[in-house]
Protein backbone atom coordinates (compact mmCIF):
# COMPACT_ATOMS: atom_id res chain seq x y z
CA UNK A 1 0.00 0.00 0.00
CA UNK A 2 2.85 2.41 0.77
CA UNK A 3 4.64 1.51 -2.49
CA UNK A 4 1.88 2.30 -4.34
CA UNK A 5 1.17 5.69 -2.65
CA UNK A 6 4.79 6.58 -3.51
CA UNK A 7 4.17 5.97 -7.26
CA UNK A 8 1.00 7.31 -7.70
CA UNK A 9 1.79 10.99 -5.93
CA UNK A 10 5.95 11.12 -5.54
CA UNK A 11 8.32 10.64 -8.31
CA UNK A 12 11.94 8.99 -6.41
CA UNK A 13 14.64 11.25 -5.76
CA UNK A 14 18.29 10.96 -4.29
CA UNK A 15 18.50 11.81 -0.70
CA UNK A 16 20.13 15.58 -0.53
CA UNK A 17 20.94 15.47 -4.26
CA UNK A 18 23.77 13.14 -3.87
CA UNK A 19 24.18 9.34 -4.97
CA UNK A 20 26.66 8.02 -2.75
CA UNK A 21 24.47 9.74 0.57
CA UNK A 22 21.21 8.03 -1.43
CA UNK A 23 23.10 4.46 -0.90
CA UNK A 24 23.52 4.82 2.53
CA UNK A 25 20.20 6.05 3.06
CA UNK A 26 18.91 3.52 0.94
CA UNK A 27 20.83 0.96 3.26
CA UNK A 28 19.29 2.56 6.42
CA UNK A 29 15.80 2.70 4.67
CA UNK A 30 15.94 -0.94 4.44
CA UNK A 31 17.79 -1.76 7.75
CA UNK A 32 14.91 0.34 9.57
CA UNK A 33 11.80 -0.92 7.35
CA UNK A 34 12.99 -4.58 8.58
CA UNK A 35 12.93 -3.41 12.22
CA UNK A 36 9.77 -2.96 12.21
CA UNK A 37 8.65 -5.41 10.30
CA UNK A 38 10.79 -7.40 13.12
CA UNK A 39 9.21 -5.93 15.83
CA UNK A 40 5.61 -6.68 14.67
CA UNK A 41 6.59 -10.53 14.00
CA UNK A 42 7.91 -10.14 18.09
CA UNK A 43 4.28 -8.51 19.33
CA UNK A 44 2.47 -11.04 17.25
CA UNK A 45 4.37 -14.08 17.77
CA UNK A 46 4.21 -13.58 21.69
CA UNK A 47 0.53 -12.24 22.83
CA UNK A 48 -2.06 -12.20 20.66
CA UNK A 49 -3.45 -8.70 20.19
CA UNK A 50 -7.35 -9.13 21.52
CA UNK A 51 -8.11 -5.08 20.89
CA UNK A 52 -8.42 -4.25 17.11
CA UNK A 53 -11.47 -4.25 15.20
CA UNK A 54 -14.83 -6.30 14.71
CA UNK A 55 -17.12 -5.36 12.40
CA UNK A 56 -15.80 -2.17 11.41
CA UNK A 57 -16.18 -0.72 14.80
CA UNK A 58 -12.85 -1.23 17.75
CA UNK A 59 -13.31 -4.11 19.67
CA UNK A 60 -11.02 -5.41 22.94
CA UNK A 61 -12.49 -8.22 24.92
CA UNK A 62 -8.91 -8.00 27.63
CA UNK A 63 -6.59 -5.10 28.23
CA UNK A 64 -3.55 -6.53 27.10
CA UNK A 65 -0.71 -5.80 29.03
CA UNK A 66 1.64 -8.26 28.88
CA UNK A 67 4.67 -9.35 26.72
CA UNK A 68 5.71 -6.35 24.64
CA UNK A 69 2.50 -4.24 25.62
CA UNK A 70 4.13 -4.13 28.91
CA UNK A 71 7.29 -1.76 27.16
CA UNK A 72 5.10 0.19 24.56
CA UNK A 73 1.48 0.76 24.53
CA UNK A 74 1.03 0.58 20.88
CA UNK A 75 3.73 -2.20 19.76
CA UNK A 76 1.95 -2.63 16.14
CA UNK A 77 1.96 1.28 15.07
CA UNK A 78 5.42 1.37 16.27
CA UNK A 79 6.12 -1.58 13.89
CA UNK A 80 4.21 0.16 10.73
CA UNK A 81 5.53 3.30 11.30
CA UNK A 82 8.85 1.88 11.34
CA UNK A 83 8.09 0.24 7.84
CA UNK A 84 6.63 3.62 6.25
CA UNK A 85 10.17 5.95 7.56
CA UNK A 86 12.17 3.02 6.31
CA UNK A 87 9.97 2.91 2.67
CA UNK A 88 10.24 6.13 2.53
CA UNK A 89 14.00 7.21 3.23
CA UNK A 90 14.75 4.00 0.25
CA UNK A 91 12.31 6.12 -2.13
CA UNK A 92 14.22 9.50 -1.17
CA UNK A 93 11.59 11.76 -2.67
CA UNK A 94 11.51 15.40 -0.68
CA UNK A 95 7.45 15.07 -0.52
CA UNK A 96 8.04 11.65 1.62
CA UNK A 97 9.18 13.53 4.99
CA UNK A 98 6.95 16.74 3.61
CA UNK A 99 3.79 14.69 3.32
CA UNK A 100 3.70 11.41 2.97
CA UNK A 101 5.17 10.43 6.51
CA UNK A 102 3.63 13.32 8.28
CA UNK A 103 0.21 11.84 6.81
CA UNK A 104 0.91 8.60 7.88
CA UNK A 105 1.77 10.02 11.40
CA UNK A 106 -1.25 11.66 11.65
CA UNK A 107 -3.36 8.54 10.36
CA UNK A 108 -1.76 6.32 13.06
CA UNK A 109 -2.39 9.17 15.63
CA UNK A 110 -5.73 9.22 14.88
CA UNK A 111 -6.58 5.73 15.72
CA UNK A 112 -4.43 5.58 18.49
CA UNK A 113 -6.84 8.64 20.61
CA UNK A 114 -9.64 6.60 18.80
CA UNK A 115 -9.06 2.79 20.24
CA UNK A 116 -7.71 4.95 23.66
CA UNK A 117 -10.70 6.98 24.09
CA UNK A 118 -12.46 2.98 23.92
CA UNK A 119 -10.28 1.76 25.85
CA UNK A 120 -10.81 4.21 28.70
CA UNK A 121 -14.33 4.04 28.83
CA UNK A 122 -14.35 0.09 28.80
CA UNK A 123 -11.50 -0.33 31.08
CA UNK A 124 -11.65 2.23 33.37
CA UNK A 125 -8.82 2.77 36.08
CA UNK A 126 -7.00 0.09 34.95
CA UNK A 127 -6.55 1.61 32.01
CA UNK A 128 -5.51 5.12 33.31
CA UNK A 129 -3.11 2.87 35.56
CA UNK A 130 -1.54 1.29 32.36
CA UNK A 131 -1.41 4.43 30.72
CA UNK A 132 0.66 6.01 33.15
CA UNK A 133 3.20 3.07 33.64
CA UNK A 134 3.70 2.32 29.96
CA UNK A 135 4.42 4.85 26.37
CA UNK A 136 2.25 5.40 23.89
CA UNK A 137 4.95 4.44 21.21
CA UNK A 138 8.57 4.87 22.39
CA UNK A 139 9.53 1.44 23.82
CA UNK A 140 11.11 0.98 27.02
CA UNK A 141 13.25 -2.03 26.82
CA UNK A 142 14.36 -2.01 30.53
CA UNK A 143 13.18 -5.91 32.10
CA UNK A 144 11.82 -7.13 28.53
CA UNK A 145 13.43 -10.71 28.84
CA UNK A 146 11.10 -10.94 32.26
CA UNK A 147 8.36 -9.76 30.62
CA UNK A 148 8.60 -12.61 28.25
CA UNK A 149 10.21 -15.37 29.90
CA UNK A 150 6.38 -16.38 30.53
CA UNK A 151 5.76 -16.71 26.72
CA UNK A 152 6.75 -19.00 24.06
CA UNK A 153 7.43 -17.70 21.12
CA UNK A 154 4.69 -19.26 18.31
CA UNK A 155 6.37 -18.56 15.22
CA UNK A 156 3.58 -20.57 13.08
CA UNK A 157 1.14 -18.21 14.52
CA UNK A 158 3.60 -14.95 13.72
CA UNK A 159 3.96 -15.93 10.15
CA UNK A 160 0.12 -17.09 9.94
CA UNK A 161 -1.02 -13.61 10.98
CA UNK A 162 1.64 -11.37 9.73
CA UNK A 163 3.15 -13.01 6.03
CA UNK A 164 1.20 -10.20 4.14
CA UNK A 165 2.94 -7.10 5.52
CA UNK A 166 6.04 -9.50 5.65
CA UNK A 167 5.85 -9.94 1.87
CA UNK A 168 4.61 -6.27 1.24
CA UNK A 169 7.59 -5.30 2.88
CA UNK A 170 10.16 -7.20 0.96
CA UNK A 171 8.60 -6.90 -2.30
CA UNK A 172 8.10 -2.97 -1.52
CA UNK A 173 12.27 -3.11 -0.69
CA UNK A 174 13.22 -4.47 -3.61
CA UNK A 175 10.59 -2.55 -6.30
CA UNK A 176 11.92 0.86 -4.82
CA UNK A 177 15.78 -0.88 -5.49
CA UNK A 178 14.59 -1.55 -9.02
CA UNK A 179 12.30 1.27 -9.71
CA UNK A 180 14.59 4.32 -9.03
CA UNK A 181 17.71 1.89 -10.68
CA UNK A 182 15.94 2.36 -13.67
CA UNK A 183 14.56 6.15 -13.43
CA UNK A 184 17.74 7.67 -12.92
CA UNK A 185 19.99 5.38 -15.34
CA UNK A 186 17.70 3.79 -17.36
CA UNK A 187 17.80 -0.46 -18.52
CA UNK A 188 20.89 -0.54 -20.67
CA UNK A 189 23.01 1.36 -18.37
CA UNK A 190 21.93 -0.43 -15.64
CA UNK A 191 20.79 -3.81 -17.32
CA UNK A 192 22.80 -6.42 -15.63
CA UNK A 193 22.00 -4.69 -11.94
CA UNK A 194 17.88 -4.81 -12.70
CA UNK A 195 18.17 -8.45 -13.85
CA UNK A 196 19.42 -9.26 -10.33
CA UNK A 197 16.87 -6.91 -8.39
CA UNK A 198 14.40 -9.29 -10.42
CA UNK A 199 15.27 -12.36 -9.93
CA UNK A 200 14.96 -11.52 -5.94
CA UNK A 201 11.16 -11.06 -7.21
CA UNK A 202 10.90 -14.83 -8.72
CA UNK A 203 11.85 -16.66 -4.94
CA UNK A 204 9.87 -14.25 -2.87
CA UNK A 205 6.77 -14.71 -4.49
CA UNK A 206 6.89 -18.49 -4.66
CA UNK A 207 7.94 -18.03 -1.01
CA UNK A 208 4.76 -15.95 -0.66
CA UNK A 209 2.41 -18.79 -2.69
CA UNK A 210 3.44 -21.27 -0.61
CA UNK A 211 3.10 -19.76 2.91
CA UNK A 212 0.09 -18.97 1.78
CA UNK A 213 -0.81 -22.88 0.35
CA UNK A 214 0.33 -23.62 4.14
CA UNK A 215 -2.01 -21.16 5.93
CA UNK A 216 -4.92 -22.79 3.84
CA UNK A 217 -4.34 -26.59 4.52
CA UNK A 218 -4.10 -25.52 8.23
CA UNK A 219 -0.21 -26.21 8.35
CA UNK A 220 0.14 -23.04 10.30
CA UNK A 221 -1.99 -23.30 12.96
CA UNK A 222 -0.45 -23.50 16.51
Amino acid sequence: MMFVVLLLVTRPGLFLGSANLDRIAIILGALVALAGQGFRLLVIGYVYITRGGKRRAIYANKLVVEGIYNHTRNPMYVGNFLITVGVGMMYGSPWIYLFVIPFFSFVYLSIVVAEETFLRNKFGEEYEEYAKRVNRFVPDFRGIEKSLKDYQYDWRRAIRKDYGTIFGTLFGIILICLWKTYYFHGYQARRGELLILASFLIPLFSSYAFIRYLKVRGDLDS
